[in-house]
């Protein structure tokens, strides 16, 4: 709290009148940070005038962008350096983020299973697929500091291209001429 008053400008005396402890400090940062980027997923999973694989696809690259900002990349590395002395800000970012990311998921896997593009038997395999799929090793390059951030051209295609992959394993077997 000390580093951040200083940073700030403050004292620490003023921060701690205005957050408790150092997890309402990340609460608030993770709020704050969050906020822009889940408006824009909601309005894309509320435009019904999309069918439900442009809307997939139109997610998955607002997703895979807002992931990939400098700003949450460095949220994300905090909670992961702070886990073990701290689970709370892994919990923090979760609630945020994941837990957000879940609901809207959901309501558009109910959409492709409902146009019948899609069988879903175990929503949470489904959930941990498109995440995985998602993030990929582009994710994982950017977080580590591997690459410089992706264009929105390069984070498209690999969207793209990480929800065609994710369809195909969940299309009925009658579409996909398996039996």
């Amino acid at each position: 709290m000390l580093d951040v008053a200083k940073g700030a400008r403050a004292s620490k005396s003023t921060l701690y009148a205005r957050f408790a402890c150092k997890e309402a400090l990340f609460e608030a940062l993770v709020e704050w940070g969050t906020r822009q980027g889940t408006e824009a997923l909601d309005a894309i999973a509320r435009d019904q005038t999309l069918d439900p694989l442009t809307t997939l696809h139109r997610h998955a690259v607002q997703l895979l962008t807002l992931m990939l900002q400098p700003e949450k990349l460095a949220l994300f590395r905090i909670a992961l350096a702070e886990g073990g002395r701290s689970p709370e800000a892994g919990r923090i970012l979760s609630s945020f983020t994941r837990d957000h990311g879940i609901r809207l998921g959901q309501r558009l896997a109910r959409r492709l299973v409902t146009e019948g593009l899609i069988e879903i038997t175990d929503p949470d395999e489904f959930g941990h697929s498109f995440i995985g799929l998602l993030q990929g090793e582009l994710y994982t390059r950017a977080l580590l500091g591997i690459i410089p951030a992706p264009s929105h051209d390069d984070i498209e295609k690999h969207a793209r291209r990480a929800m065609t992959r994710l369809v195909r394993a969940f299309t009925p077997p009658q579409k996909n001429g398996r039996a």
